[in-house]
């Protein structure tokens, strides 16, 4: 609904604006309506041009009025958008992002704003499926790549085991970072392998101004243990196990493992998490990987580990941080 005559000429007194700008007062609010309707509470420079072209072509912009005008008038005048500078860490780069001031906007939401059809995970992804109790300042979104031809998986060995996992775990250089409402954050740009958008979910989340994609707690499970650095590392991830142990689908877990086919054993991880959290693992586990799951391979439980032990029934060394919440669960 447009504003009355009254209400402009007292927003152009207060504000010392130019009569140039009456239009865009008096349509202001169909703005947010046509902004929020089509793009959401976050504007880049594309949806804001899409916006002006749309009220010029139904004559209620005048045709004069450019991309910086509006800027002026609707950001920093009116203040119903505040500017959100956003730097590429990679090439130092800045895009900016107009954050609606009529309602709260998550952080979370500022960094999913980057990449079109993207989605938190990882540490992310804990956080809003209620997994954690913190809340990271390292916000991880995600974007499947396109389908690839996969060739035969490569023999997988105990020296091959040692090697990688003894260096740190490869990260993405694809980074931002961003001040808002006085916190940095930093946002980490993934691209994850390709399986069909598979456990990615549209979530209604406490705090968001609207719903996000995001993982569901079954895949999210499956990447914290895959990627442990974009997690929080290996106690957050067994405390993330705890929690979702009355409120997760176990056979979802392994389904989605298999799916994946990864090359290294990481059922051994999940197996590890389920034990220490308190599943009933063993009888899937062997249904699905036989009587030799405890094959002669030993895995690790995370990248470039120290002070390490062994979890033999398993097979699988672990951090000796992990050990007094182990024996804490083992008691209950």
């Amino acid at each position: 609904m447009a504003r009355s005559k009254e209400e402009i000429s007292s927003i152009l007194s207060d504000l010392n604006l130019k009569r140039d700008t009456y239009n865009v007062i008096k349509y202001s609010d169909e703005v947010v309506e046509v902004a929020k309707t089509k793009y959401g509470n976050i504007l880049n420079r594309t949806s804001i041009i899409e916006i002006i072209r749309e009220f010029k072509e139904n004559n209620k912009f005048k045709y004069t009025l450019s991309f910086s005008k509006f800027i002026d008038i609707i950001v920093y005048s009116l203040k119903i958008f505040k500017p959100i500078n956003i730097i590429n860490e990679y090439n130092g780069t800045t895009v900016v992002r107009y954050i609606a001031n009529y309602t709260y906007i998550s952080p979370y939401e500022i960094a999913l704003s980057l990449l079109s059809r993207s989605f938190l995970s990882h540490y992310s992804a804990l956080y809003v499926n209620d997994l954690t109790l913190n809340k990271p300042k390292d916000i991880y979104i995600n974007k499947e790549q396109s389908k690839k031809y996969k060739g035969d998986s490569p023999m997988i060995s105990q020296s091959r085991i040692d090697y990688a996992f003894s260096k740190k775990m490869r990260r993405t250089n694809m980074t931002y970072s961003f001040n808002y409402d006085n916190i940095y954050y930093k946002v980490h740009v993934l691209n994850s392998k390709n399986t069909n958008n598979t456990g990615i979910i549209t979530k209604n989340v406490l705090g968001f101004s609207s719903p996000i994609r995001t993982t569901n707690i079954e895949r999210t499970l499956v990447d914290v243990v895959v990627r442990p650095g974009y997690s929080g590392g290996t106690t957050e991830i067994l405390e993330a196990f705890i929690l979702a142990k009355n409120i997760s689908d176990k056979s979802k877990i392994w389904d989605y493992l298999k799916k994946f086919d990864y090359s290294y054993p990481y059922y051994k991880s999940i197996a590890f998490y389920m034990k220490y959290a308190g599943y009933d693992y063993k009888e899937v586990l062997k249904k699905r990987y036989g009587s030799d799951y405890r094959n002669d391979l030993i895995f690790y439980l995370d990248y470039q580990m120290i002070n390490t032990h062994i979890e033999k029934e398993i097979g699988i060394y672990f951090p000796k941080i992990l050990q007094s919440l182990m024996h804490k669960k083992s008691k209950e």
